[in-house]
């Protein structure tokens, strides 16, 4: 590893100091996170996957996105199990979201880059793609449609810009084309900006919410078991990519490890307001596994640093 600790924290708390400041100020505009959403969604996140998926080695694009839209699909499980015991307690589609959206792009691309240099940013843009074609796809689909109808949430579920920026990159990519030196740097900043306005959401939906008691009991519970699940199905998932496969390199794997540890999308609580339900509770969620996301993944890369610091 290129970084450490310190390196890490360099780049990942001033996001956190965004959180912050969105959420002091959020009340005075209600209507950011759904512009900041749109603009992330439908302009900015498509550009940032087509350039790192240009970047990106081929055995990343084959191997690393469908691994992580099987760890998605599958923290499912767990996610329903959990739902038959809390019952009425939280809502078992949100639950489910909650188990099944990681956020890899805007809190796993300052660590890649602190980690192991901007060339590791692809690796996460990759397993970003697998985690969200789950969420923007099935797992859209499964959260709106108690809402808005299985035609309607289906119909807006393809309409996602990002299945179809990376299957143009994987295309070009095939056909031969490389992203120009000339937009590196332009791209690289692109992947700050994303990163920013990504954590700014979190401070924004934190704010819209109104006070009310937590049942903190469940939260923990919550916390603790998606927490658990993460890491057995990661550690699961590259153990066979390690035993039958065996493309990633050591590199790789330390990012796709890290990424058991990485916070609840902040999609949880737009897909609450969506639902009208449990919006304190999934805006806590977001904020809680976001702190606990920074010790975690800190204390990790401490602990790599010390037993494998040569990983390149």
């Amino acid at each position: 590893m290129n970084g450490g600790v310190g390196d890490v924290l360099l780049q990942v708390l001033p996001l956190y100091g965004v959180i912050l400041l969105a959420w002091v100020g959020g009340r005075w505009i209600p209507g950011a996170p759904k512009l900041i959403s749109g603009v992330l969604v439908y302009a900015l996140i498509p550009l940032l996957v087509v350039d790192k998926v240009l970047r990106a080695e081929p055995t990343e694009l084959m191997v690393i996105p469908p691994m992580m839209f099987a760890v998605a699909a599958l923290m499912a499980l767990p996610a329903r199990w959990l739902s038959q015991r809390i019952g009425d307690a939280f809502d078992p589609q949100l639950l489910s979201a909650s188990f099944s959206f990681f956020n890899v792009a805007f809190f796993g691309m300052p660590v890649a880059s602190a980690l192991f240099g901007e060339a590791a940013v692809s690796t996460i843009i990759c397993a970003f793609v697998g985690t969200a074609l789950y969420g923007d796809t099935v797992g859209y689909y499964l959260v709106a449609r108690t809402k808005e109808g299985k035609a309607k949430a289906a119909s807006k579920a393809l309409r996602i810009p990002l299945f179809y920026a990376f299957v143009l990159a994987v295309v070009l990519k095939v056909s031969g084309v490389q992203a120009p030196e000339s937009v590196r740097a332009p791209a690289d900043m692109l992947s700050t900006l994303v990163s920013i306005l990504g954590m700014a959401v979190i401070g924004f939906n934190l704010a819209k919410v109104k006070g009310g008691d937590t049942d903190g009991a469940v939260l923990t519970r919550i916390l603790a078991l998606r927490q658990v699940s993460a890491i057995i199905l990661v550690a699961a998932a590259l153990a066979i990519e390690a035993a039958f496969v065996g493309t990633l390199g050591g590199r790789e794997r330390i990012l796709i490890g890290l990424i058991s540890l990485f916070p609840i999308a902040a999609n949880v609580s737009l897909f609450a307001s969506l639902l009208g339900t449990r919006e304190r509770e999934a805006a806590t969620l977001v904020a809680l596994s976001s702190v606990l996301a920074l010790v975690f993944v800190t204390a990790t890369i401490a602990i790599l640093g010390l037993v494998g610091p040569g990983v390149q």
